[in-house]
């Protein structure tokens, strides 16, 4: 009797370093932003306000940026981070409450029925349409994250997100533009409040006026 087996065997072949080779640098898919951004505080508290849960700044472990905890729902975003990171990492997960928190949404089964990697290309894609809007350029991060996530997407199911993300990302930048406008006329208000004067009055017996410093 002859019996024929099969074994699995590794042979020692020839291999590199990236040290010995040459060329451009190899792409990578996300690229940690680095940029400053122009009223980050104002952004920042602003983002914390539209926020349908509350936003914590905490140390991560692992190297997540960010993320939504459907349970406790709360949002937890990496401290220390760069400024425009610390933004697009915040709209990001404000999307996921807004999209995929089962609380926040009327149609249960429109969340259950999408998979992980639905849910993020759409949280990445709102992230990045409203960072644009606002001068953030975040594609070195988003391209990269978006292209790892939406392998094997049909037709009907990215028609679908497109819908979602241009709505979304539409009610995060007037959220966020009518919030910046009333931190930006509160501020006014108080710089004119504080704003001194010199007033000339005239005295009560009538013979001269007096320089009167006064605030507001």
């Amino acid at each position: 009797e002859i019996v024929t087996k099969e074994y699995q065997t590794f042979i020692p072949v020839y291999v590199f370093d990236v040290s010995q080779t040459q060329g451009d640098p190899l792409p990578s898919l996300a690229t940690e932003l680095s940029e400053q951004v122009e009223s980050f505080e104002d952004i920042k508290r602003v983002l914390e306000e539209i926020s349908p849960v509350p936003v914590y700044y905490e140390d991560i472990q692992g190297e997540a940026k960010g993320y939504f905890h459907t349970t406790d729902h709360r949002i937890a975003i990496q401290e220390g981070m760069s400024q425009s990171q610390t933004v697009k990492t915040a709209i990001h997960e404000v999307a996921h409450a807004k999209l995929h928190d089962r609380e926040q949404n009327q149609d249960i089964d429109a969340v259950l029925d999408k998979d992980r990697n639905t849910k993020e290309v759409e949280a990445e894609s709102v992230a990045y349409t409203v960072c644009q809007h606002f001068g953030i350029d975040t594609s070195d991060y988003s391209f990269g994250y978006i292209a790892g996530w939406s392998s094997d997407r049909d037709m009907k199911e990215l028609k679908s997100s497109l819908d979602i993300i241009r709505k979304t990302a539409s009610e995060l930048i007037t959220g966020i533009e009518d919030r910046l406008a009333v931190l930006q006329k509160d501020r006014a208000g108080e710089q004119e409040q504080n704003k001194e004067s010199i007033l000339l009055i005239q005295n009560d017996d009538l013979t001269k006026y007096s320089l009167v410093s006064v605030m507001g």
